[in-house]
């Protein structure tokens, strides 16, 4: 080994409760999950400042997945591959497109729920979906207690997509809605590889319904994965006004104040590029509505 170099301490716990107090003992460790993100980044290995790693796959009850009545529920250790066979039986085929372009199936293999969910400053295809579905998402708070709490997928990540449980909790499940007497409607779109070109790639997700014309209950993320966690009741409150057939004035205001938006939420490193992406990505997908309500 290089000198200077020291290969981290590997903590292996059984429990989640271990787990936590393997964090409590030593806070500088990190949570480890399938190290599919993390192992890819620059300069991971060789470290002079490697950190110990806490690794999660000995734990059962993070590997556990099962389908309730209103919901399926995963533990953070469950492969992207294994929601994605999971939820061929209950996703939506759109919901169950969105997951599987997450990745090659190397990728979705090796990926898990918690890893997707849970990397400290980029977001995925995961989190904006989840986001949109109002998944919910157990965290255990690494604390003597280890108390839970359940919180949407949502309220993990602030505008800049930046997560912010980090080292303060342990995300241990998730819960995706899949009842099927809801009528709502998702659309999922993805420009780029999120993972192969973070810096121009876009990631969008709606789910609405349509009653008599009126958008009614939109719900929208938008990300771009290095640098924007975009939501906002504001902008969700004005899809609701769109009536269709909906007017080319009408997609234009909307537009132009998605665009406005993201320019204040995101990081300095983000390109104007994507923003734009974003935005014509948005009147693609009303245009794709409004179509639609036309045909019948």
């Amino acid at each position: 080994m290089p000198e200077g170099l020291r290969s981290p301490t590997v903590f292996t716990p059984k429990t989640i409760s271990e787990a936590i107090t393997n964090k409590l003992k030593n806070p500088d460790a990190r949570f480890w999950a399938g190290g599919t993100y993390i192992m890819s980044r620059p300069n991971f290995y060789p470290n002079p400042n490697q950190r110990d790693i806490i690794a999660l796959s000995g734990i059962q009850d993070l590997s556990r997945i099962y389908h309730a009545d209103r919901y399926l529920e995963a533990g953070a250790m469950v492969t992207i591959q294994q929601l994605i066979t999971m939820g061929s039986f209950v996703f939506s085929k759109e919901l169950y497109n969105a997951i599987t372009s997450i990745g090659s199936s190397v990728i979705r293999n090796q990926a898990t729920i918690g890893g997707s969910l849970c990397t400290s400053d980029m977001r995925f295809t995961m989190s904006c979906v989840l986001a949109t579905l109002n998944a919910q998402a157990e965290i255990r708070m690494v604390s003597k207690s280890a108390a839970a709490r359940w919180i949407p997928v949502s309220k993990l990540y602030d505008r800049k997509g930046n997560f912010l449980y980090a080292d303060n909790a342990l995300l241990t499940k998730i819960r995706i809605p899949t009842d099927p007497t809801s009528q709502n409607m998702f659309i999922s779109r993805t420009l780029d590889s999120p993972m192969n070109n973070p810096t121009e790639s876009v990631i969008f997700s709606l789910q609405y319904t349509i009653s008599q014309g009126n958008l009614t209950s939109p719900v929208m993320c938008i990300t771009l994965p290095g640098s924007c966690f975009y939501m906002s009741q504001d902008f969700d409150n004005l899809l609701s006004t769109v009536n269709f057939p909906v007017t080319p004035d009408k997609t234009a205001k909307i537009a132009k104040r998605l665009a406005s938006d993201l320019r204040l939420s995101v990081r300095q490193n983000s390109s104007m590029l994507q923003i734009e992406r974003a935005v014509r990505l948005l009147e693609n997908v009303l245009n794709e509505i409004n179509i639609s309500y036309l045909e019948g």
